[in-house]
């Protein structure tokens, strides 16, 4: 009897053991400080230094962050919205875990809030904002939840319209009356013929361009991020790969259709341009 006990309870842990062991931790706390914004909003805020909670639920992680107002911005007046905001996990190197890409749900309303907070907070505020991402297994998300240890966040800021919305007019209201270009007259004795017309096309508010090869050199490297830490058997991560290199493209299309960028400008694409052909 003693015996049979025994082996009992020896069954008993080796049970309680195995069940540990394949289980997906539900919670773990990050602590973080000085975490790495990247892209179009960090001068804009910070990641409140403190520790966060790593939630994991089933195949789906989730990690709510206070974003710290450093300089008011009012976007919708700019003509610009929020583009796509991810959270990349870091393991105890700093190294992006593969496959992590959290970002906001689009019905959470963290965009219009995350607008209204760059638009009306006061300097030095706080607001939670909730990451999550659907995984597409279990054992990635317990990966995942074991090796985490940090996070660092990408942000993206994009035109409203598409392209110098300002340029359309003069383009499609060239004149249509049936009348015939006169030949160039020669001026008076003593004028010079001006060396520009005073109707020339309008040109798009140069900061306008920065700011959106500055959007387009961030999803570009989100992109590269993302290619170099592919799991070439995880049809989600290829998936996101795909969706990006879409809308890089798209990116690319406008700037290829646009007109009105300066010089230094129109070197910048196409050297983001090459950058990203390079990158296949």
């Amino acid at each position: 009897m003693k015996i049979r006990s025994v082996l009992i309870m020896i069954a008993v842990a080796v049970l309680i053991v195995m069940t540990a062991c394949s289980s997906v931790p539900k919670t773990k706390e990050l602590t973080v400080s000085n975490v790495n914004v990247i892209g179009d909003a960090k001068d804009l805020i910070k990641v409140a230094d403190g520790t966060y909670t790593l939630n994991s639920s089933d195949t789906e992680i989730n990690l709510a962050i206070n974003l710290q107002l450093l300089q008011n911005r009012d976007l919708e007046s700019e003509g610009l919205k929020l583009g796509q905001w991810t959270l990349n996990l870091l393991d105890k190197d700093g190294n992006t875990i593969t496959g992590t890409m959290l970002q906001f749900k689009p019905d959470s309303g963290a965009e219009v809030q995350i607008i209204e907070f760059l638009k009306n907070g006061l300097i030095g505020d706080t607001l939670a904002v909730t990451f999550s991402q659907t995984l597409a297994s279990k054992d990635e998300l317990k990966t995942i939840m074991k090796e985490a240890t940090s996070f660092e966040l990408t942000t993206v800021i994009e035109s409203i319209v598409p392209g110098p919305v300002a340029e359309a007019t003069p383009e499609t209201t060239t004149p249509t009356k049936p009348s015939t270009t006169q030949p160039a007259q020669k001026p008076p004795a003593g004028q010079t013929t001006p060396t520009s017309s005073p109707t020339a096309t309008p040109v798009q508010p140069s900061e306008d361009w920065d700011k959106e090869l500055d959007a387009y050199s961030a999803a570009i490297d989100r992109y590269i991020s993302m290619k170099k830490s592919i799991k070439p058997n995880d049809p989600n991560s290829i998936r996101r790969l795909n969706e990006q290199k879409v809308r890089v493209d798209e990116m690319t299309k406008r700037f290829q259709t646009a007109s009105g960028m300066t010089a230094a400008q129109s070197t910048r694409f196409k050297q983001l341009k090459a950058k990203f052909d390079n990158a296949g």
